[in-house]
């Protein structure tokens, strides 16, 4: 009783405009598939006392391409006899479970962007998602939902979860993980666009047509999007990471780099000693906006990350709040000896979304 699925990346078939016929986009070198779905069992268990889950199918194994996302479904049935609903201690979600990562547990798989989770927009960085509906009764079925996200390194990785109400008790363990299957591949095409035709589906970049319909997949600064987000984001002069499938089947994904107006700042960093103390233990970061961006707040963010840490990204630790409105030079004084990456992003108030850019890793000595 297993479960994955890949979003389903599908670039529209419909005709193009004789303006449009000039240059097509070439097919990604690295393609995604999602293996068959699982139906549900026979019958399962019914009106159990208390609260109970009964595993009830799910969507199937997939195989990414490094950075690509999927979209899962897995349903679970109300066996118990009390309906679960949007209350205190009615709760139901899905959480985190062991062996990978562990009981409540983040994942480099997903997660909301906390704790050095990617951001595939969790209901929190060890719950996958939540109730679907405001109540599902017993005997009804529930579908939950969420994106998963391969890592950049090849290979095959597992996540598993398990049914809960929240604050009262866990569900029943059916085993239910996702095997999601790395494949090496090229890095994404980058291309920044020329124009956007959100009416239609569809945009352009280097004189290239690149079209998109609801089922493919969208991110914003490595963050899961909406179809409906992207439509509103993507513009002239963005630049966007493409894996691109032109036929109708294919698996396409779209990954707003850079938008322009609401970009990523640069995020500089100096250790010393700026208090006037002994210690060099102070770090200044600098944020510097790019020029073309609209007026926006920033928010910054420390992470404490592990010794020798290369690159600073999402999941190189658990980021804090530092200073939520700051751009410009500030000093983050009086810090413990470590490795610490910083990060910056600019609110922006059409994704609600943070286009988040890093600091290299600054190491604070010992006194």
């Amino acid at each position: 009783m297993r479960f994955a699925l890949a979003v389903a990346l599908i670039a529209s078939g419909l005709s193009l405009a004789p303006s449009e016929q000039a240059s097509i986009a070439n097919a990604a070198e690295c393609s995604a598939n999602v293996g068959p779905g699982i139906p549900p069992p026979a019958s399962v268990p019914n009106g159990i006392p208390g609260f109970h889950a009964a595993w009830f199918g799910q969507s199937g194994y997939p195989t990414l391409c490094p950075g690509q996302t999927s979209k899962a479904v897995v349903a679970f049935y109300n066996s118990g006899s009390l309906g679960w609903r949007i209350a205190p201690n009615e709760y139901a979600a899905l959480g985190t479970w062991g062996p990978s990562p562990g009981q409540d547990q983040p994942s480099i798989l997903g997660g909301d962007g906390t704790h050095g989770t990617p951001n595939t927009r969790f209901a929190g960085y060890n719950r996958p998602a939540a109730m679907p509906a405001g109540y599902i009764g017993p005997g009804q079925v529930a579908w939950f939902q969420f994106v998963v996200k391969a890592p950049s390194t090849p290979g095959t990785y597992r996540f598993y979860l398990r049914p809960l109400i929240e604050g009262v008790q866990w569900m029943e363990d059916y085993g239910v993980f996702w095997q999601i299957t790395v494949v090496p591949a090229n890095p994404p095409q980058r291309v920044t666009v020329d124009s956007g035709f959100v009416t239609n589906d569809f945009f352009t970049a280097g004189g290239i047509t690149y079209r998109y319909d609801r089922n493919d997949a969208y991110e914003w600064s490595d963050a899961t999007i909406t179809y409906q987000q992207f439509q509103e984001l993507i513009s002239g002069n963005d630049t966007v990471d493409i894996r691109y499938e032109p036929t109708f089947d294919g698996i396409s994904s779209f990954n707003i780099v850079a938008d322009f107006g609401s970009a990523p700042p640069t995020v500089r960093t100096e250790v010393g000693s700026f208090d006037g103390g002994p210690t060099k233990n102070d770090v200044t970061i600098t944020v510097t906006p790019p020029a073309s961006n609209l007026p926006l707040d920033y928010w910054d963010q420390r992470a404490l990350v592990p010794p020798g840490t290369a690159r600073c990204e999402a999941t190189s630790g658990s980021y804090e709040p530092q200073s939520p409105t700051q751009s410009g030079s500030f000093v983050d004084g009086n810090l413990p000896s470590g490795t610490y990456c910083y990060r910056s992003g600019p609110q922006d108030r059409t994704a609600q979304w943070n286009a988040f850019a890093y600091s290299a890793a600054v190491i604070v000595p010992s006194p």
